[in-house]
């Protein structure tokens, strides 16, 4: 598959831009990023994310390129599960494609719209991946909510009454240019006059218009609910109540395959033979069913790089992240060999789970 046939046209700025008008142009056109440019090279991608975690306190001043996060084009022939693979690892928003001298944004509601209809998703609900969010209340000011969007390094936040119903939702984008255009004008204010973001209530800036659905609702649903709504989460709700939120990064963590009860995704080893592929699955097999004595392993995402390769011999490069029931770990390795590489990087997990542990132990708690 040509991944240009589900990205979209990429959103350019020059890295000499100031925040401010980027954020605007962001805000305006409903983007989460964009790509920087300084005159014709390629400088990475600005996440409205990231630009609202920041204390800026000049917006007209400050040029964007100093918040540039380099993530390198992918060929339009990359294959998709790649493509996936990297977005989970890296938490990327999105990755940029390139052809010649084009470039293309590819999302992961392009990647969704895409597998709708994957059979990972087939009997799956929201009930099976939501997770309770982060909140925000309707009396709460911009401020509070700009606070524990940077505290939490978050996307989003549901907007909830004093009984626990949801009023709307507020996003990274509306956060950012609340911050960098503090001039708000509105019924019965002087014109131009600036108002503190502690003073307003972070309703004025929510969209109400936001996909609802219950813990019911297939997951084939829920994408085609984002996708209609151009909005990448969709609210649970339950008996009138928030009860979790879906977003595409956790149902793209459904596509894998399941070893010993947990999800687990590999890529990177098309060119490998079935008999390597074969022994690695069983290699991450036997580390699963014992780190599992450990802690919780919910999933396990492993990628494989070629990166040097002299006469027969190739170098690889393993990157891996592994979520359990006592947070996150990464780990990567390399070696002339993908076997003894992805050996290296699961013995990294197992020293690391084995350490937490001790320190459990030690002190009573989790540390």
């Amino acid at each position: 598959m040509n991944l240009l046939d589900i990205a979209e046209p990429a959103f350019v700025v020059n890295s000499k831009d100031p925040v401010s008008r980027v954020a605007s142009r962001m805000f305006r056109a409903g983007r989460h990023e964009v790509l920087v440019f300084e005159d014709k090279d390629y400088k990475g991608i600005v996440i409205a994310r990231d630009l609202a975690k920041r204390k800026i306190n000049e917006p007209d001043k400050i040029r964007i390129g100093k918040f540039v996060r380099m993530i390198k084009p992918i060929s339009p022939e990359t294959p998709l599960e790649d493509v996936i693979n990297s977005i989970l690892i890296n938490d990327y928003k999105s990755v940029p494609v390139q052809k010649g001298k084009k470039f293309f944004v590819l999302t992961k509601l392009n990647i969704l719209n895409r597998l709708k209809n994957d059979p990972w998703f087939k009997n799956k609900s929201a009930g099976d991946i939501m997770l309770f969010p982060h909140c925000v209340s309707s009396s709460d000011s911009i401020t509070t909510a700009m606070a524990v969007l940077r505290d939490l390094n978050i996307s989003r936040l549901p907007v909830i009454d004093e009984k626990d119903r949801i009023e709307g939702l507020v996003d990274a984008i509306d956060l950012l240019k609340a911050d960098t255009d503090r001039k708000r004008v509105g019924m019965g204010e002087r014109a131009g006059a600036k108002i503190p973001l502690r003073e307003v209530y972070v309703t004025s800036l929510m969209n109400k218009n936001i996909p609802k659905a219950r813990p019911s609702t297939p997951v084939k649903g829920l994408i085609e609910m984002m996708l209609e709504k151009k909005i990448p989460c969709v609210v649970i709700e339950d008996r009138g109540r928030v009860a979790g939120i879906v977003t595409p990064r956790l149902i793209l963590k459904l596509i894998g395959k399941k070893v010993e009860g947990v999800y687990v995704r590999i890529s990177g080893l098309q060119e490998e033979d079935d008999f390597i592929k074969s022994v690695i699955d069983e290699e991450i097999r036997n580390e699963v069913r014992k780190l599992g004595k450990f802690f919780p392993v919910r999933q396990m995402v492993i990628h494989v790089d070629r990166y040097h390769e002299t006469g027969r011999r190739i170098k690889y490069s393993v990157k891996a992240r592994m979520m359990t029931g006592r947070g996150m770990f990464f780990a990567d390795d390399h070696a002339w060999d993908v076997t003894k590489a992805v050996r290296g990087v699961l013995q990294k997990f197992e020293r690391e789970i084995l350490k937490k542990k001790k320190r459990r132990e030690v002190y009573g708690r989790a540390p």
